[in-house]
């Protein structure tokens, strides 16, 4: 992957992102609580995705990027454990949302859960501006 494919493929990925957290939101404003989680999730996978193509890594799955952003960016101090948690749980929750047909969140939780995904975010777009990549 060239320097100029990476740089596209981040930008990419952030508007994803970005994108992911408006639907987010307006599917809390809503009422539409698991839709919203399931959002608020794709807003943190497409972060890390963003992070992992600075390496020239693609992951293959949610499992592998979740294995990916731990092994390059939490094992080596670049981002904290609980942003590990963040990600993971906004999996585990993810999957309740789209798969558990009886699992219902509250605003309460969708709030939260996007609350966080705006955090994370936030904190990938420091760390890339850092890097010298566009926030």
């Amino acid at each position: 992957m060239t320097a100029e494919n990476v740089r596209t493929n981040v930008a990419a990925e952030l508007a994803r992102a970005d994108e992911a957290l408006r639907a987010a939101s307006v599917l809390l404003r809503e009422g539409l609580y698991n839709d919203s989680i399931s959002d608020a999730y794709y807003a943190t996978f497409h972060a890390v995705r963003a992070l992992l193509f600075t390496l020239g890594e693609e992951p293959r799955s949610h499992r592998g990027a979740l294995h990916l952003f731990n092994l390059h960016f939490v094992r080596t101090g670049k981002f904290e454990a609980r942003h590990l948690s963040a990600f993971a749980q906004a999996q585990y929750d993810r999957t309740s949302a789209d798969y558990g047909a009886v699992r219902r969140f509250s605003r309460d939780e969708a709030a939260s859960e996007l609350t966080l995904a705006n955090e994370f975010i936030q904190a990938v777009r420091g760390y890339l501006k850092g890097e010298g990549f566009p926030g």
